[in-house]
């Protein structure tokens, strides 16, 4: 079904307006006056996870390659059911005192299981930018398919 809605290959063709990168961050932003749509579907050749911590919380971004080639740096991932399938991950990991990290382990089998499915496909969203930053909208990772299995946590 999602691939019925907007979609595109590249970075130009994402928001219909060009994007800017910051780089301290990595993160890409578009302005808002220039974009055409707030979200956007694409395929994925390759994702790596990072993991952050901001303000004491851990916090999940993905490195994606798009099928032109073209990469997106940092993104906040913001899928809910990642997000709780990350909290729950970094809960284990800390109850057990499990030597691998929790970035360890994304870009290790979960990452394996992501690239296995046949069905690799985000859609990338646009978030308003706080009240100093109004032009600038952010790149975030909305949806990231396939979706977490359970089984991919450690036992």
């Amino acid at each position: 079904m999602l691939r019925r809605a907007e979609l595109s290959a590249n970075l130009d063709g994402l928001f219909g307006c060009p994007l800017h990168v910051d780089t301290q961050g990595g993160n890409a932003w578009a302005e808002a006056a220039s974009a055409t749509r707030s979200i956007c579907g694409c395929e994925f050749r390759n994702i790596r996870f990072r993991v952050f911590s901001e303000h004491g919380e851990a916090n999940l971004r993905a490195k994606l390659l798009l099928p032109s080639g073209e990469i997106l740096y940092s993104l906040p991932v913001v899928d809910r059911e990642w997000r709780q399938f990350f909290s729950e991950l970094v809960r284990k990991l800390s109850q057990s005192g499990m030597t691998p990290g929790t970035e360890t382990l994304l870009n290790g089998s979960i990452r394996s299981e992501v690239l296995r499915s046949p069905y690799q496909f985000a859609r990338i969203g646009l978030a308003r930018g706080t009240s100093s930053e109004e032009r600038k909208c952010w790149l975030m990772l909305d949806s990231l398919f396939p979706q977490p299995n359970a089984a991919w946590l450690p036992q």
